[in-house]
């Protein structure tokens, strides 16, 4: 990307900053500025040539043309920008009210919007406590009114249609609640196709696609779309959305690899792309990379809360009890009411085995945030450790309504499920998993054991081979896990074969139970096929396992000794 270039994409974000701020859209206009300033530095030179620029004639804009609606903003302009203070004081109601006349499509948007954050917080009141009786069950009551509203809008601006991104963005968030996923995402994706650099409607299109497949769908029309190839600009935003999508769906590719080291060669200091990257090493288990990853964006960030739940879930995984407690005290004192924070503190509980102090922070972390994701499915791996399958399975289901992208909370379904040895549904969710991460060998293991325990041997036996294929890592229990299922459909020479190759990794991984089961095995197979020798070898070379299995390999070594003095 040219210097020219650059500068265009720099008052695009400058653009979008301002614009999202007015429209009250801070989640979006915090990632714009932090790319702006995450941007390759101006020299001195080159800010005074922008400035000069700057004096002759205004920066481009990249927002759609206004047409009458120019007149009308800058009449109500004054109503606008009291609506937007009493906003920012979170004084929904009010600020809807200001704007109730009004009908440029800014006010149109700040008041409809403002309806459905006061709906949304009515919701959270009668809501009640994290995992209370109405937890889940309360809907926003203003949503039916937005849709009559936007409706009316689009009748009266003669259109026939919407055409402002922004209340395309706002019918797209109305629909997903209605849990209306098809034309959410149309919603978002016209909003984009005016008016790419509006974050907050590509993180809502991102969790509003249930599988990779349809992101790749979507993906597709956008590359298709001649607005994302014409302008290079526009591009970028769409690499943004390619990555994130390949991190949240657990993709590793090489392509990916290398969107990320060319927006990090125009972004070099964005904090966001630094995340992405450290997510990817941390969802491919490449702990040791992950946490490199975010001492740096802490070193160049040092009051960064967002995504530090995630560094302690890696923390974590890893037991580093000392940084996780100094994160925990370090994240305290920067802002003890966050999500995130509380996250943390529940990490470092959990850690030192404290399961009812870890849930007390997981709850206050989705009192404060209700789509909370790592909250609902770290509540429920404590609640499994303290035995409580019926509140685990009921945290997992929430984490799933969240986000049903998340492997984790399947997978904890599965477990819980397969503590109450329901086995059914067990698999179900551990298949459910399956799609989502299919590279994990331990989503396979999970899937063959739960088919085992169903007496489905066929099906148990394809997914043991395919937890092999997927990792270059030789485990080998698996191997004997897959020899004693091909005896329990009588195939007993592949049994054998998988026996010895459990007993081949003896060398590498030490002397196990599986091993030494492996060894008592064969030992008697050679034994029944009168290979005295094999059988002998096998049962002397048995050192360690039960009582009964040590007095049954030297029976076998005794045996077959005798049928080898009797044959010389």
């Amino acid at each position: 990307m040219d210097f020219d270039q650059q500068l265009q994409l720099r008052f695009a974000l400058t653009e979008s900053a301002k614009t999202l701020q007015l429209l009250s859209l801070h989640h979006g206009a915090k990632w714009s500025s932090e790319a702006l300033n995450g941007l390759v530095p101006l020299t001195n030179d080159q800010k005074f040539a922008v400035y000069q620029q700057s004096l002759q004639r205004s920066p481009p804009s990249f927002l759609p043309a206004k047409g009458q609606n120019d007149f009308l903003e800058f009449t109500e302009n004054e109503r606008l920008l009291m609506a937007t203070s009493y906003f920012n004081f979170k004084e929904f109601d009010r600020c809807a009210h200001v704007l109730k006349d009004c009908s440029s499509s800014k006010c149109v948007f700040l008041k409809l919007y403002a309806m459905y954050l006061s709906g949304e917080k009515t919701k959270c009141d009668e809501t009640g406590g994290v995992l209370g009786q109405q937890d889940g069950k309360i809907q926003n009551t203003k949503l039916t009114q937005i849709s009559k509203e936007l409706e009316q809008y689009t009748k009266t601006s003669g259109k026939g249609r919407l055409d402002d991104p922004f209340l395309l963005y706002l019918n797209g968030l109305v629909a997903a609640k209605l849990k209306d996923n098809t034309l959410a995402q149309e919603c978002f994706y016209q909003s984009l196709t005016i008016y790419p650099f509006n974050w907050s409607c590509w993180s809502e299109l991102i969790a509003n696609l249930a599988s990779f497949s349809e992101a790749l769908a979507i993906l597709n029309r956008f590359t298709k779309n001649a607005r994302f190839i014409d302008n290079k600009l526009f591009h970028v935003m769409l690499l943004f959305f390619k990555v994130t999508i390949s991190q949240e769906f657990f993709q590793q590719f090489n392509e990916l690899y290398d969107d990320l080291t060319y927006l990090l060669e125009i972004f070099p200091k964005f904090s966001y792309l630094k995340i992405q990257k450290a997510l990817i090493s941390y969802n491919a288990l490449d702990y040791v990379s992950a946490e490199d990853i975010f001492d740096d964006v802490l070193a160049s960030d040092p009051l960064r809360l967002d995504d530090m739940d995630t560094y302690s879930n890696i923390l974590y995984v890893m037991e580093n009890k000392s940084k996780l407690a100094f994160l925990a005290q370090f994240a305290a004192q920067i802002d003890n009411f966050r999500p995130e924070t509380c996250c943390i503190l529940a990490n470092y509980y959990s850690l030192k085995f404290d399961h009812q102090k870890a849930i007390m922070y997981y709850k206050r972390a989705l009192a404060l945030n209700r789509n909370c994701l790592s909250a609902w499915t770290l509540m429920g791996h404590e609640f499994v450790e303290l035995k409580n399958s019926h509140a685990a399975i009921e945290s997992y289901r929430r984490a799933v309504d969240t986000n049903n992208k998340d492997f984790r909370a399947w997978y904890g379904l599965g477990q819980a499920y397969e503590v109450l040895d329901m086995h059914l549904y067990s698999l179900y969710y551990y298949q459910r998993a399956c799609a989502l991460k299919p590279l994990d060998k331990r989503m396979w293991q999970a899937v063959g054991n739960c088919s085992e325990k169903l007496g489905e041997y066929e099906d148990s036996i394809k997914a043991y081979k395919k937890a092999l294929s997927v990792s270059s890592d030789i485990d080998h229990a698996i191997f004997y896990k897959l020899a004693n299922l091909h005896q329990s459909i009588k195939d007993t020479k592949n049994a054998a074969v998988y026996m010895k190759m459990c007993l081949d990794e003896e060398p590498n991984d030490g002397i196990t139970a599986e091993t030494s089961k492996a060894r008592l095995w064969l030992a008697k197979y050679e034994l029944e096929r009168q290979n005295w020798q094999a059988a002998y070898d096998y049962s002397s070379q048995m050192t360690h396992g039960t009582s009964n299995e040590i007095e049954e390999a030297r029976a076998i070594a005794r045996e077959a000794r005798v049928n080898l003095n009797r044959g010389s």
